[in-house]
């Protein structure tokens, strides 16, 4: 039996393909659904994420003959995606909230339990809109983007002990919030 996502093994992405159109196509497969829900989560809104999603497969397309050695594909994509984000922030892109698209884990047995859990999801999120921006991107890239809190703050341009200090202020100001 199959598994619905390919097994991606590192090596694939330190020039052991035959294509870049190979690696290329491993690279989304195995990252792509990581940088979309990052993106969604930046935007707050599927339509704007599905956009800078195709912005950032082109970004990476383009510079993908000439990419460095990579230590880390995952967190290579979302930099690239966090860059596309910021441009079209910059560029004065819409931004408009959606109901965060499909958001319930329907292996949840009980009705009442998907409806707490979706009841949650929402709570933290509202909370999560409602942090300070520089703050709320920290809190995406590292904890839906699945970044290293290096990764992180080389994505964002800051030193390891600013985001160290972003993640610990949203982390306590959530807990405070939920309770």
């Amino acid at each position: 039996m199959e598994s619905a996502l390919p097994v991606v093994k590192p090596r694939k992405f330190l020039g052991s393909m035959s294509s870049d159109h190979e690696e290329f196509v491993a690279l989304v497969d195995a990252h792509g659904s990581a940088l979309l829900a990052t993106l969604r989560r930046l935007c707050g809104n599927s339509h704007d994420a599905d956009d800078l999603f195709q912005e950032t497969a082109v970004r990476v397309w383009r510079s993908f003959g000439g990419r460095p050695l990579l230590r880390s594909p995952r967190a290579w994509l979302i930099t690239i995606g966090y860059r596309a984000f910021l441009d079209g922030r910059q560029r004065g892109a819409r931004s408009t909230t959606d109901q965060f698209g499909d958001f319930i884990d329907y292996r949840v047995r009980s009705p009442g339990d998907q409806i707490e859990q979706a009841e949650s999801f929402f709570r933290l999120h509202e909370q999560i809109d409602q942090l300070p921006l520089d703050t709320r991107e920290v809190i995406v890239l590292h904890y839906m983007g699945g970044l290293t809190i290096r990764q992180t703050a080389t994505a964002m341009g800051l030193s390891l002990a600013i985001t160290k200090n972003r993640l610990h202020s949203a982390l306590k100001e959530l807990r405070s919030a939920l309770e």
